[in-house]
């Protein structure tokens, strides 16, 4: 089991400049005192942030921390400077850097079955928006012949809606080396009806930092029946860092923090050994990623 912080300066990934340091080291303090019920007073401070608020743990609150909030609701220099300080935070910034590095491994694992020209077979479970897999298909060539499909699960239609969108964006609906599909279900029933081997790549992105670790093994153990040889599993858990009381107490998005041991102790107890775990820190050490590759 092989656990690194990220440093690839390719990907550009979000850190902390010396003055934003500084700033955190007075600003996160007073943000962990705030009390309970000061959430309305944040809504108020930029709309964008409202829109995060009012939405937590949907696939709807990261789109809007990826985009950094909208402009257009930053009209004013207080508007700009509130969008700064709140979508500029360790776990905002942390959000970008897991999909980068999401995407990363994705291309990684795509790119090795296409030079072995073999068919990509994706499952991607609480898809959310679905953006990681969307933007890695979407740069995707294909080699002549090879087929791609895509299996988006999700128990929430309007995350499917979305995620539906972004792909017609994209122009990926109605290609013919693609076949994308949209399930709406939970995972552990729809896990429990596939096959084994029937896919090579499995991505479970976001959805972890909600289950308990008995549900996580079950579901692990699920993926990793359903998972080809040499196939890769890409999952991530949130961490325990410095605006957890924040995150939890006032913004009110509770999640189940591990360290990049604890999650790959779940992977092995669900049948994973070390030899095939990679366990990534992206900078700010606010998200692990687990790159998972069945051998």
């Amino acid at each position: 089991m092989e656990i690194v912080t990220e440093k690839d300066q390719s990907l550009e990934y979000e850190t902390n400049s010396l003055p934003r340091k500084v700033f955190n080291f007075f600003f996160v303090p007073i943000l962990n005192r705030l009390p309970a019920g000061s959430d309305k007073f944040i809504k108020k401070s930029h709309k964008s942030v409202n829109e995060v608020v009012e939405n937590v743990t949907t696939h709807y609150a990261l789109e809007v921390l990826y985009n950094k909030g909208y402009p257009k609701h930053s009209s004013s220099i207080i508007r700009k400077v509130m969008r700064s300080i709140w979508f500029n935070t360790d776990n905002s910034k942390s959000v970008r850097n897991r999909l980068l590095l999401v995407k990363r491994e994705l291309r990684r694992s795509m790119d090795i079955l296409t030079a072995d020209g073999k068919d990509i077979s994706i499952l991607s479970i609480a898809s959310g928006s679905a953006r990681a897999v969307i933007e890695s298909i979407n740069e995707l060539t294909p080699v002549a012949g090879q087929k791609i499909s895509a299996v988006f699960l999700d128990k929430n239609p309007h995350a499917l809606e979305y995620s539906k969108q972004l792909a017609q964006e994209y122009s990926l609906i109605n290609r013919k080396d693609f076949s994308l599909s949209w399930i709406n279900g939970t995972a552990e029933t729809f896990l429990n009806s596939l096959k084994q081997n029937e896919f090579n790549v499995i991505e479970m992105v976001g959805l972890l930092d909600y289950f308990n670790d008995a549900k996580a093994v079950s579901v692990f153990s699920r993926v990793h029946h359903i998972l080809d040889a040499s196939g890769l599993f890409i999952t991530a858990n949130i961490c325990d860092n410095s605006e957890r009381v924040f995150m939890t107490r006032t913004i009110q998005w509770n999640m189940i923090y591990r360290s990049a041991e604890d999650l790959g102790n779940l992977l092995k107890k669900a049948g994973f050994s070390d030899g095939e775990i990679r366990l990534y820190y992206e900078p700010l050490h606010v998200h692990v990623v687990a790159a998972v590759t069945k051998k």
